[in-house]
């Protein structure tokens, strides 16, 4: 199940991955190619100023009196400065004419459209085919657009003959046209379209091998917790077949003797009864955990007054001790009051006194402290006796753990125990630790807000 997660989470994650991949490069794709016809469409307009005699450079030059930028050299009056330099508008030196920012072609015509004059910067066409385009561009009424000095102009590309033109009328009876190589406009085009395809793909190879890493590194709480409830189902059932294979064993062996008394069958009838007894109590403890996980214990909101819990658990502990042959000592201070359920407090308390009394061994000592430090009511409860291992330690508040696999489950209880008390450690907006050492011995440190 984990794994077909862990797939459907990179799946889904790569879906959105390249779909906003894909539109952000569908955009900036898009901004590129109007970029590009708009630089075309630029220099072409430049050029049909000069082929009209009305080019100043003004695009590139300004005329002013007085002294370059920067330059304390004087200047003659009039004598035009250069504020962007020509190799924005040249290409590599040595291959395109100076000044030639892509190959084109500028014609000149009279109403008749006769050709009057021609310019030629690196691009060549036949005088045929040339005067067969430019008929079938003036021919054309659509794609005119009029502007403020009265001409009308048309921009546009022939698939015939693989050019771009920006075409010209006005009222003097002249025409005029560009024609551009789009060699240069495709090719840019082109090599942009390659790098996007190519940072898409090293995005996409990036965004899969992060995807991977954040389904195995988001899905691994996920992945445990699945396999604590699978364990958890595994151990709850075999807990509970032991006592019901019991109670049906007892029951059996009373429905054998139908002649007897209850008196003389009474060993059994005692033991099916504890065995019940144990079921419903790991049932309630189930119960609560599961309560817990899905968060709907009641909120705590009264008071309780831990000093009384502790020191009504002590003494019910006192009896218990003395069969085990424990000393059982307490140092409470009085009036320590927290937010919280007297009901659970006191299951808590029975839960670590329990653990110690029992696990404290023959001639053992078990201190209970409850005390305030600072902001803080704190629950110490120490032990003699059987260290816990530095490797069972960080395990001893799992479900069914216990740290000692030679404890009988008859002194060990279920262990949902340590499980129970720090999730009411948690209800309670508290911590539990746990440090054992053969020195000081095993001691549990319970610290609630006060």
């Amino acid at each position: 199940m984990i794994r077909k997660l862990r797939r459907k989470f990179v799946l889904v994650n790569m879906i959105f991955v390249c779909t906003i991949l894909l539109i952000t490069l569908s955009l900036i794709s898009g901004s590129y190619v109007r970029r590009t016809s708009q630089s075309v469409r630029f220099y072409m307009e430049s050029e049909l100023r000069r082929i009209q005699g009305q080019y100043s450079r003004s695009m590139r030059r300004i005329s002013e009196k007085g002294k370059r930028p920067g330059n304390d050299e004087e200047k003659e009056p009039g004598s035009p400065i250069q504020l962007i330099p020509d190799f924005l508008f040249n290409d590599l030196p040595g291959q395109r004419t100076p000044g030639v920012f892509m190959p084109s072609i500028s014609y000149k015509l009279d109403d008749a459209g006769n050709i009057l004059e021609t310019v030629d910067r690196d691009l060549s066409m036949d005088d045929a085919a040339a005067q067969a385009l430019i008929s079938k561009i003036f021919a054309s009424e659509s794609g005119w657009e009029s502007r403020d000095d009265g001409a009308s102009y048309a921009f546009g590309y022939d698939n015939e003959y693989s050019v771009r033109y920006l075409a010209s009328r006005g009222n003097d009876s002249l025409r005029y046209v560009v024609f551009a190589d789009v060699s240069y406009e495709h090719a840019n085009v082109r090599s942009f379209l390659l790098i996007s395809l190519g940072v898409f793909l090293g995005a996409v190879l990036l965004f899969l091998l992060l995807s991977h890493y954040l389904a195995v590194w988001a899905l691994a709480p996920a992945e445990k917790a699945w396999e604590q409830q699978n364990r958890f189902v595994a151990d709850a059932s075999h807990e509970l077949k032991t006592p019901i294979t019991v109670i049906l064993a007892n029951l059996d062996i009373l429905s054998s003797h139908k002649d007897s008394t209850i008196r003389e069958q009474h060993q059994w009838i005692r033991n099916t009864r504890e065995e019940a007894i144990r079921m419903r109590d790991l049932i309630q403890d189930l119960l609560f955990l599961a309560k817990s996980d899905a968060n709907a214990l009641p909120v705590l909101t009264g008071e309780a007054d831990l000093s009384t819990c502790a020191e009504d658990r002590a003494l019910n502990f006192e009896a218990v001790a003395f069969e085990n042959d424990v000393t059982l000592e307490t140092e409470i201070e009085e009036n320590l009051k927290v937010t919280g359920s007297e009901g659970q407090l006191k299951q808590l308390l029975t839960i670590l006194l329990d653990n110690a009394v029992k696990y404290a061994g023959p001639k053992g000592k078990v201190l209970m402290k409850v005390f305030r430090k600072q902001d803080k009511v704190v629950i110490s409860v120490n032990n003699t006796g059987e260290v816990i291992s530095a490797e069972d330690l960080p395990h001893i508040f799992e479900r069914f753990y216990r740290a000692s696999k030679s404890r009988a489950r008859a002194e060990g209880g279920y262990g949902l125990g340590l499980s129970i008390a720090e999730n009411i450690v948690k209800q309670h907006k508290g911590s539990i630790s746990c440090t054992s050492s053969r020195e000081a011995g095993t001691t549990f440190r319970v610290e609630l807000p006060a």
